[in-house]
């Protein structure tokens, strides 16, 4: 759709950046659209032959150019966010630090989706000051990378918000001596420590000198050991409340000296360490004790109930604190993504936030393990979080045609990109899979997660392989990201049930079916090195290059396991060996149930070592 667009220079700078690429384009001749921001409401209206845009921000501009295109706009327009803000957070601290140009077009996509914010998840991902080993070798951002985003991100209204950490999750800075004095028990810090405070006002002074916004997130999630390793030895046995307060007082005062308002994740109050202590309802001196002008966050992926998270959040709602919500766009296990599992999830929590008057909702990108997926796989989820903001709850018509020009390729053909996680014949969201991970590096000969997979995967990853052949032809810019997809799904129709039939055939004394395996197991060779070179392809265009070492490594563990099998298969065929004694071994049920093999549908495992081996691997 052409438009002459009329605006404030600012304004039309913008959407000079969107113009051509979201079904909408800047023209002289074009349909008349005025705009202006910061108005008490957010409406579209008819006005001489176009269109008149008041939008309280900026980015509700963009929303609603994207809205007239989408011929959503074609009578006035009432639009009433259910959300004060809108995040999408990025994980960029699990190998894959997006280059600038990747971060700017994400921008781009979240502000015809009507985002307010973009988080950034730095662990050691950035540069600091007076910490030279943090983020070395991993090309962190500089003061000049994360400025020029932030400005960027301004143009369009969306504001840049650092995410960080202030108590866990700091595993990558456990590998360098220079911090050994920093960690009470794995990658937990020492806290009550005044070196330690002196590191995190590091931290976050950077981060006030980089953002130009005032609201950072601290995380302070998932510590559950925390007080139980040096701390201990120096100070004895604590509660976790006590040594959490404390803690948590100490970062905030760091926070208000530098103008922040904090935010955390909230899971350690709810944790079992907490309720072992005070049981389901946590009493008033818990409620009382987190400092007032500190957010919480409730982070919930996984649950399909609208339910189960209102029934949370009113457990939040009960201390004095803002309180925000944190859901997910399900890119952390593996290759593939899962949209149609973060719609279901997504729309249940964001109807309960609704419901419970909590305004803030984060849409998170984590990376866990690899970060393998790209945060573009996602477009689909991202758009749906967008428009339930504005009441379009449904995966509709109207969605399918403003999908079509947001991502450039019709939804059902991009939806097919979840495809590599699917393991059975249909389509139910209560089956949560990493199977794209977990079945590709399940060794060929040890077999861990061989009394998972039922009989006729290999083929429907066949079918899957040809769907996804189709869709890459139609994906235009995004072709590169069905082609890894593709590549995959074309090893995991062969190596699916190879272990399980490798076993069989060893165990029956079928030579002639081993003969034939072995030579599948050569052709499977070849598609892991067609696999890894999209996979490199996909990763360079997007990612900075420090990072992919680990699929390096991983990847190439899984050939030469490959070769090893081709080896032994190959020496016990000709005469050369007596045994195999891997394929030998009897198995037992991944799940824990001994003899009784439980067929898993619904399996979420996403750790390489534990999926690789079950032999040390530190």
């Amino acid at each position: 759709m052409k438009i002459r667009f009329t605006a404030k220079e600012e304004l039309l700078r913008a959407a000079r950046e969107l113009s051509g690429k979201f079904g909408f384009e800047l023209s002289s001749d074009g349909v008349p659209v005025s705009a202006e921001e910061g108005c008490g409401e957010f409406t579209v209206t008819g006005e001489d032959g176009g269109f008149r845009i008041r939008a309280q921000k900026r980015v509700q501009v963009f929303y609603a150019l994207k809205a007239i295109s989408d011929g959503e706009g074609k009578g006035a327009l009432r639009f009433d966010p259910s959300f004060r803000d809108l995040c999408y957070m990025l994980d960029v601290s699990r190998n894959a630090v997006p280059k600038t140009e990747t971060l700017r077009e994400l921008v781009r996509y979240l502000a015809v989706a009507g985002y307010d914010s973009l988080g950034l998840y730095m662990e050691d991902t950035f540069v600091v000051k007076n910490q030279p080993y943090f983020g070395y070798l991993r090309t962190p951002y500089t003061k000049e990378d994360i400025r020029e985003l932030d400005e960027y991100c301004r143009l369009f209204g969306i504001e840049l918000v650092p995410y960080i950490q202030t108590l866990a999750h700091f595993n990558s800075l456990t590998r360098h001596y220079a911090y050994d004095w920093l960690f009470d028990v794995n990658d937990i810090l020492l806290v009550g420590e005044e070196r330690t405070y002196a590191f995190l006002e590091d931290l976050i002074s950077t981060c006030a000198e980089y953002f130009s916004s005032r609201r950072i997130n601290v995380g302070m999630d998932e510590a559950y050991m925390l007080g139980r390793g040096k701390y201990m030895d120096r100070h004895g046995a604590r509660g976790r409340f006590e040594i959490m307060s404390e803690h948590l007082a100490r970062v905030v005062a760091i926070c208000e000296k530098y103008g922040f308002r904090p935010m955390m994740w909230s899971d350690m109050f709810f944790s079992r360490s907490f309720s072992a202590q005070y049981g389901e309802d946590l009493p008033e001196e818990v409620l009382s004790s987190v400092p007032e002008n500190m957010q919480l966050i409730y982070w919930d992926y996984g649950n399909l109930s609208e339910e189960h998270y209102a029934e949370n959040l009113e457990r939040h709602l009960k201390f004095r604190n803002p309180i925000g919500f944190a859901g997910g766009a399900w890119k952390w296990v593996g290759y593939t993504p899962d949209n149609r599992f973060a719609f279901a999830t997504c729309g249940a929590s964001a109807r309960a936030c609704i419901r419970k008057g909590v305004r803030d909702y984060v849409v998170t990108g984590w990376g866990d393990n690899g970060a393998e997926c790209s945060p573009f796989a996602t477009l689909p989820a991202l758009l749906y979080c967008g428009r339930l903001n504005y009441g379009n709850a449904e995966i509709d018509e109207a969605f399918r045609k403003s999908f079509g020009t947001f991502a450039g390729v019709p939804f059902e053909t991009f939806m097919t990109i979840d495809l590599c996680n699917r393991v059975s014949g249909h389509d139910d969201v209560s089956e949560l899979n990493s199977a794209n991970k977990y079945l590709l590096f399940n060794d060929v000969l040890l077999g861990t997660l061989d009394t998972t997979i039922a009989r006729g995967t290999n083929k429907l990853y066949e079918s899957h392989t040809k769907r996804l052949a189709s869709a890459r032809d139609k994906a235009g810019k995004w072709r590169y990201l069905f082609e890894t997809q593709y590549r995959l799904s074309r090893i995991l129709e062969i190596k699916t049930e190879m272990g399980i039939l490798l076993r069989e055939a060893y165990q029956k004394g079928d030579r002639k079916e081993l003969g034939r395996l072995l030579s599948a197991l050569n052709s499977l060779q070849e598609r892991i090195e067609e696999f890894y070179a999209a996979l490199h392809a996909q990763w360079h265009r997007e990612n900075r290059s420090n990072g992919f070492d680990v699929q390096d490594i991983r990847i190439g563990a899984l050939k030469q396991r490959v070769s090893a099998a081709i080896s032994k298969i190959g020496a016990y065929l000709e005469g050369a060996a007596e045994s195999i004694p891997e394929l030998a071994e009897r198995l037992l049920d991944f799940m824990g149930n001994g003899d009784k093999f439980e067929e898993d549908f619904d399996q979420c495992e996403w750790r390489w070592r534990r999926m690789s081996s079950v032999n040390v691997n530190e």
